[in-house]
């Protein structure tokens, strides 16, 4: 780690002139959902903005294309740069009408590339190679389709294909690597990105050079002096490339459970040669965002944007962080004042839509979600899974499922989506769909621990008690400190009578945490089930503690003492209900239980006469008052 800390010492120094440069601007989905016992939540999908001289996601989305003198084409060409996308579709439609050509299918794919029509795209690729199989184009675009729909070994084929006949194409061996490393196979994605090195120069060779570092740090065992090579040598070629510099302090200060302070002041330090650079403060940013302190990250980006008052990216994210905070009248400020400079900003749109949401002002959300459709042309995958969102909350049923399905036509390989349509299934006891819909969410990402624990909830609504132990363990194998998923999968034992199991789970759960009353309770009643009476006494002493007035544990309390024949304190214990609710059966029929217990016959009986006033049909308080009966006309009849 020092040789580390010198190499980054010495790659500051150079050229400290020229920081601040030229950024790539991204927008990339943070996905959010958290868990609850027995209850299902939905994804919500929050657009924010992130500014670097190079990211993991940088793809070249340049599609590639022929050059045409024809004048058909030229007026196509210059209606898409018009956004005139329906009009440059009726004139290719024309050629084709008249001609088939691979080039005219190309163009055409290119057009739906720029609306976001990925699966159109494809199609139209896929005509251009049927008519020229050789088209290294099409191959090459149709694989910048197949990775937007995140459809990866066709995506591969492409950009091999592309290889095969131009082992030169620098872009294929780029977007490769990157496809390689977003699917986490680092060796492969590091020689691309040795290749690209190779073949290419200025920013192509910066950003390879980043990621080539990048990937080594990702392998197992991670080739760390390999990565601060690689870093260097793009800090070498471009002086004031940021990413480089922020990977080597990342490298530098790994530990982040116990390094978060000595990377801040690094982070403080760099910020320091570059006062200016929005980079840095989107790092620090970050840092604080993995320490959940959103109050310091919001702060920091609006000292970013002291320096740079007019970038829309950045009060796009402020706005972001605002609404993470609460503060969600600044924050609509903040975006009716980006829709004020630019009233076609559809993130602002965006954002707005999710903040009317999460207020539950629902008709103003739709309102703001209909603007990015109409920004748009029809919307995105992005919008349409929100809308679904919004839609369930509304009960419009029909229209969730509907938003969704535009969502997946737009992006075939959604496993966010397929998850909220498995929980309004769920929610709408369609549990056989449910189940489909959340293990096609786990094929398209198999670590997905929400969709399999809303797949356990499935199979718990429908008392499949092993296979919703199954999935609930799955789960806890990807996400192990899901404190709910546990009790759940705890409770599943309890079904099935596995209780030792159950037991094991309740106590390492209240070791961490003795405040769970939900554990205490159930830990109760696993030590009645199994007779241990004392323990169950104990574990629901403790449940009362946390919660004074829960009736069930007071019941199963008197239950517990019942059984350890100390009839007066659980006598003592219903009397206590019974005044709270004097028409409470099921309270009513153990205070009278517990009476018979003790050999107080007489008041039993009167106890379970109340009960049969208040529930004439009830079949155990009829035949214990035969019972007592018939027992005191043998003892009157004896005597």
């Amino acid at each position: 780690m020092k040789r580390i800390k010198r190499k980054l010492t010495e790659s500051i120094v150079p050229v400290l002139l020229l920081l601040g440069g030229l950024f790539i601007v991204l927008l990339f989905v943070e996905y959010r959902a958290s868990l609850d016992a027995e209850r299902s939540k939905y994804i919500e999908v929050s657009l924010q903005a992130s500014v670097e001289s190079m990211t993991e996601n940088d793809m070249y989305t340049v599609e590639e294309t022929d050059y045409s003198e024809d004048p058909r084409i030229l007026k196509a060409q210059a209606l898409i740069k018009e956004e005139a996308f329906d009009k440059a579709e009726r004139i290719y439609f024309s050629i084709l009408a008249k001609e088939p050509s691979a080039q005219i299918h190309n163009w055409l794919g290119v057009l739906y590339l720029k609306q976001e029509k990925y699966n159109q795209a494809i199609v139209s690729f896929s005509n251009a190679l049927k008519i020229d199989p050789n088209n290294y184009r099409a191959h090459y675009n149709r694989a910048l389709a197949y990775s937007a729909l995140d459809e990866f070994d066709k995506a591969v084929l492409d950009y091999r294909s592309v290889i095969k006949r131009f082992d030169a194409h620098v872009k294929s061996h780029f977007n490769l690597g990157l496809l390689f490393y977003k699917n986490r196979e680092y060796g492969a994605a590091a020689e691309e990105f040795k290749r690209t090195v190779s073949l290419s120069s200025g920013d192509t060779k910066v950003k390879a050079f980043y990621l080539l570092g990048k990937s080594y740090t990702r392998t197992d065992p991670q080739q760390t002096e390999m990565a601060v090579a690689a870093y260097n040598q793009a800090i070498r070629l471009k002086p004031d490339h940021i990413a480089s510099r922020l990977a080597l302090i990342d490298l530098e200060y790994s530990d982040n459970d116990t390094q978060h302070e000595q990377k801040r002041k690094a982070l403080e330090e760099l910020l320091q040669l570059a006062p200016a650079n929005i980079s840095v403060y989107r790092a620090i940013a970050d840092l604080y965002r993995e320490l959940n302190n959103y109050s310091l990250a919001l702060r920091t980006l609006k000292e970013a944007l002291l320096h740079e008052p007019n970038n829309v990216p950045l009060q796009i994210e402020v706005a972001e962080l605002l609404i993470r905070n609460g503060k969600n009248q600044e924050a609509l400020v903040t975006l009716e004042t980006i829709l004020t400079g630019d009233p076609l900003n559809s993130k602002a749109y965006f954002l707005m839509g999710r903040l009317y949401y999460l207020q539950g002002a629902y008709a103003e959300a739709l309102s703001a979600y209909k603007q990015v459709a109409s920004i748009k042309d029809g919307g995105t995958p992005e919008l349409w899974n929100n809308l679904g969102l919004l839609y369930a909350k509304m009960k419009r049923v029909d229209d969730a499922r509907i938003a969704y399905e535009k969502a997946l036509a737009l992006r075939s390989v959604y496993p966010e989506v397929k998850y909220n349509l498995g929980l309004l299934y769920l929610n709408h006891k369609e549990y056989a769909k449910a189940e489909t819909s959340f293990k096609e969410a786990i094929r398209q990402r198999p670590r997905y621990y929400q969709a399999y624990y809303n797949l356990g909830v499935v199979y718990t609504k429908q008392q499949k008690h092993r296979q919703a132990i199954d999935a609930y363990k799955k789960s806890l194998e990807i996400k192990p400190d899901q404190i709910r998923v546990k009790l759940n999968l705890a409770v599943r034992y309890a079904k099935i009578k596995e209780y030792t199991k159950a037991q094991a789970i309740y106590e390492e759960v209240l070791d961490k945490d003795s405040s769970y009353f939900i554990a205490w309770l159930n830990l109760g009643l696993v030590h009645y089930h199994q007779k241990e009476y004392r323990r169950a006494q104990e574990a629901l002493e403790q449940a009362i503690a946390l919660e004074p007035d829960n009736e069930k544990a007071y019941r199963l309390l008197a239950k517990s003492y019942s059984a350890l024949s100390q009839h007066d304190e659980s006598i003592r214990i219903l009397s206590r209900l019974l005044a709270q609710n004097p028409s409470d059966v099921k309270t009513r029929l153990a205070y009278a239980r517990s009476y018979y217990r003790s050999k107080k016959e007489t008041i039993a009986l009167q106890e379970y006469k109340k009960v049969i006033r208040l529930d004439p049909g009830n079949l155990t308080a009829t035949k214990m008052i035969k019972k007592i009966e018939t027992k005191q006309r043998k003892i009157n009849v004896s005597k």
